[in-house]
Order: C-alpha cells, then sequence, then structure tokens
C-alpha cells in the first residue's frame, strides 16, 4: 500500500515530461558481482525501456520500504552502497516510524521527513512535494 502511494505519486510527478522513468522493482547491476534491488528507482528516459540493467547509470532516486525486518539492512548497508554507486539520493520509507530518511551523496544522512517531503531533481521544472501523511494513511501506530 505504501509502495504503491509513493510510486504512483513518483510516476504522476515524472510522467508529463517524460525525462524519467520510475519502475518497481527496480534493478542496480553492474557486472561482475553487484546486484541491488531497490523496491523503486527512477532513471533516466535516456535508457529506453527494456535495456539491460547493466547498461543502465545515472540514477536519480532509489527508494526501500523497510518493515522491522530490513530497516537495519536497508539503513547500514543498502544506503550506502546506492550513494556510493552514483545514486543521486535514496529514501528509506520507515513503516515502523511513519517517516522518510532521506540521504543524499556528500549531505547528512537519513535527514528525517515525517509530514511531507519536497523532490527536486534539476532535470525537472517544479519540485514534487508529497504528503506523508496520506502516504502512511491507514498504517496505525507502531
Amino acid at each position: 500500500m505504501v509502495l504503491s502511494r509513493v510510486q504512483l505519486a513518483l510516476s504522476a510527478y515524472l510522467a508529463p515530461a517524460v525525462l524519467a522513468y520510475c519502475t518497481s522493482p527496480g534493478e542496480i547491476e553492474i557486472e561482475p558481482s553487484v546486484l541491488l534491488d531497490p523496491d523503486l528507482l527512477v532513471f533516466p528516459s535516456s535508457y529506453p525501456l527494456g535495456t539491460p540493467w547493466t547498461r543502465i547509470a545515472g540514477w536519480w532516486l532509489a527508494v526501500e520500504v523497510s518493515g522491522r525486518a530490513s530497516r537495519v539492512y536497508d539503513r547500514d548497508f543498502k544506503r550506502d552502497a546506492y550513494l556510493a554507486l552514483g545514486v543521486r539520493e535514496v529514501w528509506l520509507v520507515d513503516l515502523q516510524d511513519q517517516q522518510v530518511l532521506i540521504s543524499r551523496a556528500d549531505q547528512p544522512q537519513d535527514v528525517p521527513h515525517r509530514a511531507s517531503l519536497l523532490w527536486h531533481p534539476p532535470e525537472m521544472p517544479a519540485p514534487l512535494r508529497i504528503d506523508l501523511g496520506k502516504v502512511f494513511e491507514g498504517l496505525g501506530r507502531g
């Protein structure tokens, strides 16, 4: 439910300009031994749909939706791996705490967003604002 809401917001934002695609799940694959599968991945539309994952780079955003079992792994391993591989921004959507932790390369990591978040890739003419209350609606508290 939460993943679908985030994907819907991202897809609606990206669709008019057709500058990037939002896919779920995504794949970041660098041969011979790196394979990461973010829950959502935004990558430039300069790579046509169907391009092998090994040929795609320049990722705009990786999103992980973390439950109790995966939150530490997502935060302590996957976030750093995505940033090291060149993903511009990583969102860790924490179902337990009902917040999104945002990390960008060379900036503070895990900046918490509880009410809303603003995302503005430089290629896009205007920012996207996501109401996190609506994203987490119906989950109940912790």
